[in-house]
């Protein structure tokens, strides 16, 4: 993943809402299976391994976000089980087949999570974050950022 990729994925989580967060998840997993299968082509093997791990990381935050005391709960906990399976699969064998199948699967529940996202109206899970403001400052080719925080006392207070 590159460091953009990752400033992109940090901010869009410091501007999420609770569904919005799902999603991201569904997108830093995609990713990170592009990344793993770009690592088998190159016969990078450890960073391949590396990858995959990251992959179940993933899947592992996306399972403790299930509430399971509804029946659609419990059939997408077993999606994540089979998907951590797949993966099991996919690092033993240095197999991208397994890798593609997670990857449709993941795609699928995004689409379907971004569809509810933009219905979900809450604010922000994040409080107290860094205002972004895009522009042009002094060259009309080069675009800045600002960031300005709203209060001096981010982040935990004891």
């Amino acid at each position: 993943m590159t460091k953009e990729t990752i400033q992109n994925f940090t901010y869009r989580i410091t501007q999420a809402n609770k569904t919005q967060m799902i999603v991201i998840l569904y997108d830093i997993a995609i990713t990170y299976i592009k990344d793993a299968v770009s690592d088998i082509e190159k016969a990078d093997f450890s960073g391949f391994r590396t990858e995959v791990n990251r992959i179940r990381d993933t899947i592992r935050e996306l399972m403790n976000s299930v509430d399971t005391s509804l029946e659609i709960g419990h059939n997408l906990l077993k999606l994540y089980i089979f998907c951590s399976n797949e993966l099991t699969k996919a690092y033993l064998d240095y197999d991208k087949g397994a890798l593609y199948h997670v990857m449709s699967i993941l795609s699928k529940l995004k689409d379907a999570y971004s569809q509810v996202s933009e219905l979900d109206k809450s604010e922000p899970v994040m409080q107290h974050t860094e205002s972004i403001y895009n522009g042009f400052t002094y060259n009309k080719n080069l675009k800045n950022e600002t960031f300005v925080s709203k209060d001096i006392n981010r982040g935990f207070l004891a």
